[in-house]
């Protein structure tokens, strides 16, 4: 059953006073800070709190008749600390931030999906914890996570949102996958006038003002080092902001496009077409038709190298019918593979 915010915020109060070693609180003491801070209504009440952390939370709360008082027979143990690993922890920190950013009711049906994710972890983690505890020679997994190495820097994001949100510049310095710098030099020092935030396959991007070139650029934060916000305001020409604003709107995933906007069909098999229509490639995606030889659907992109590697990874499951520049593209590309072996 998940936890209600009432009683999330007595078990933390129990808890934040449970952990005050060495000193320890009898019941009455416990009961009238509680009563005080989180209005809990009475003795039997705080008991009952109590049973639920030892028995859902695994609390090892102990009873001390010489001195009157509870306690951890674990001093260490947290019960956030059960609940969230340090990663948790650093991404709650951000969240204000990064909400203030975020806009719509898709952030909020995220968030909700989010919350929900959380609570089914939890109920994952206590059926395990109660299956290892009746039989202590239980060891098989019963449950596999794939493990997800995720984009570095992200404790850059809430900085750069920062930056945004205050209209001031940013420095950084950034290596690149193509013609790295030579180990002894140290990766060439940037000035972005940042506009706009993306996180793609769990990686983070910041698409910005680069005054130099006079065009938006994008740099992938897990290249970026020595980042700090300046005193200068950003100056962004309205074009620029504009481009930026609209970028994502026909492009997959985060490196632009030279080509313009075009109508995309492409027929999967009816197995990936029903992947497909289970998680669309795209917002602009359309189902065009779905029989029982063919999905075919329909996008509104301007075609980049993110989609073709994309579309790749279909193999014989897809065929591109239209436009025929990106057949062409993707032939190439697929002979190009073969190639090499």
């Amino acid at each position: 059953m998940p936890i209600t915010r009432s009683a999330f915020q007595r078990y933390r109060l129990i808890d934040e006073i449970i952990s005050r070693y060495p000193r320890q609180y009898s019941k009455q003491r416990l009961f009238e800070l509680c009563q005080d801070k989180c209005g809990i209504r009475s003795i039997s009440s705080l008991e009952k709190d109590i049973q639920r952390l030892r028995e859902d939370h695994d609390a090892p709360i102990a009873y001390c008749k010489r001195r009157n008082g509870y306690y951890y027979t674990n001093p260490q143990f947290r019960l956030l600390k059960l609940m969230l690993t340090p990663d948790d922890m650093e991404a709650m920190e951000q969240a204000s931030e990064v909400l203030a950013a975020t806009q719509g009711r898709s952030v909020a049906n995220e968030l909700d999906n989010a919350l929900q994710r959380v609570r089914q972890s939890l109920d994952i983690i206590r059926e395990v914890k109660r299956d290892a505890g009746a039989d202590a020679g239980a060891s098989r997994r019963v449950v596999y996570v794939e493990e997800k190495i995720l984009g570095g820097n992200r404790q850059y994001v809430p900085v750069l949102i920062r930056a945004v949100n205050q209209n001031r510049q940013v420095a950084f310095r950034y290596s690149k996958h193509e013609n790295p710098t030579p180990n002894e030099e140290r990766p060439k020092l940037r000035i972005l006038h940042p506009i706009l935030l993306r996180e793609v396959s769990e990686s983070w991007y910041v698409i910005g003002y680069d005054a130099p070139s006079g065009r938006e650029k994008t740099f992938a934060l897990d290249r970026m080092s020595d980042l700090e916000i300046l005193d200068d305001s950003c100056d962004v020409p309205p074009n620029i902001l504009t481009n930026v604003s609209e970028l994502f709107e026909h492009i997959y995933g985060i490196t632009d496009s030279s080509g313009p906007v075009e109508e995309i069909l492409l027929s999967f098999s009816p197995l990936f077409g029903r992947y497909v229509k289970a998680k669309p490639i795209h917002q602009s995606q359309e189902v065009i038709s779905d029989t029982d030889t063919e999905c075919v659907v329909r996008l509104r992109l301007a075609p980049n190298r993110d989609l073709l590697m994309h579309l790749r990874s279909y193999g014989d499951h897809l065929k591109v019918l239209q436009p025929q520049s990106l057949v062409d593209e993707l032939t190439e590309s697929l002979r190009a593979a073969l190639a090499r072996y």
